[in-house]
């Protein structure tokens, strides 16, 4: 019984993990991109839109998965609790160039609404350090974003 009720409350992000890897890296890199545009407590619909076109433009999914992408996404996010079992799977499965393209895609987030707030700064330092990506490569993911 506590193994079902386990099962019910597990998150997307763990099923997706478990049954499509790839998605689950898909799904990762959309919460992480909506972490960074609630970072500064301000919902911009620019930073929205960003998010949106960048996993349309960087990912091989139509428009209406990717619809349903940001929408688990949303919900992960309303639920996370700690950005580790995220970048731990990251750190898993992706090389240190794709890493560094997530860094990124955050950093274009930040960037969307023209204003780059320190929260959403912080937040990014907090991943490339949890992703092990170094200060040369997040230096450099900025300056591709700006």
């Amino acid at each position: 019984m506590k193994a079902l009720i386990q099962q019910f409350f597990k998150p997307t992000f763990e099923r997706f993990n478990k049954e499509e890897p790839e998605l689950a890296i898909d799904l990762a890199t959309a919460i992480l991109m909506i972490e960074v545009s609630r970072a500064d407590f301000n919902h911009d619909p620019t930073e929205a839109e960003q998010i949106r076109q960048l996993l349309l433009d960087h990912l091989s999914l139509c428009e209406e998965e990717v619809d349903t992408l940001i929408k688990n996404a949303h919900r992960e996010a309303d639920n996370l609790v700690s950005l580790q079992h995220i970048t731990r799977l990251m750190n898993e499965q992706m090389d240190q160039r794709g890493k560094v393209q997530v860094i990124e895609l955050m950093w274009k987030v930040a960037y969307a609404d023209g204003d780059k707030h320190h929260y959403e700064e912080h937040l990014l330092r907090q991943v490339a350090e949890l992703l092990y990506v170094s200060h040369a490569d997040f230096i450099q993911a900025r300056h591709q974003a700006e």
